[in-house]
């Protein structure tokens, strides 16, 4: 018999809201035009996930809105360091080999210039697997994915 395949499709997040983008841009603020980049893409991938799901009879797939995960504020879920990462950067902003990096990575969203730390994956997981918000997966979320018979 044959099986059907599912598949996730993981958009952009804020890309102009790491810490790289930030100390290149102005030091201070997300770059918008990097993010405004990021919709038009994520954008495009739902409307890849509709024709892929309307073309494709035994498969399945869902996007995941890593923009909208990302877009609340990092503060109310224990974050405080939101603009550099938790270890010190090389000239192409990741961690140094022999550098330590920060005692408490649990308050940091970025390991290094570009890397979400493990707790903002964690919860970036969580959302994935079990939607928070509507608007976290299209059309579905993993734990629905998973039982769906195809």
């Amino acid at each position: 018999m044959e099986q059907g395949i599912k598949v996730v499709l993981v958009g952009l997040g804020l890309i102009g809201c790491t810490p790289n983008a930030i100390s290149k841009a102005n030091g201070t603020a997300c770059v918008d035009e990097l993010n405004s980049a990021a919709q038009i893409f994520n954008q495009k991938l739902v409307s890849l996930v509709n024709q892929l799901n309307t073309n494709l009879t035994n498969a399945k797939f869902i996007y995941v809105n890593s923009t909208g995960m990302s877009s609340g504020d990092p503060t109310s879920v224990g974050f405080k360091v939101l603009n550099v990462g938790c270890c010190l950067v090389d000239n192409v902003g990741q961690c140094i080999r022999s550098g330590t990096p920060c005692q408490n990575r649990s308050e940091y969203v970025f390991w290094d210039s570009f890397h979400p730390t493990e707790a903002l994956n964690g919860i970036t997981a969580f959302r994935t697997y079990t939607s928070v918000q509507p608007t976290d997966n299209y059309p579905m979320d993993v734990s629905h994915l998973v039982h769906l018979n195809l």
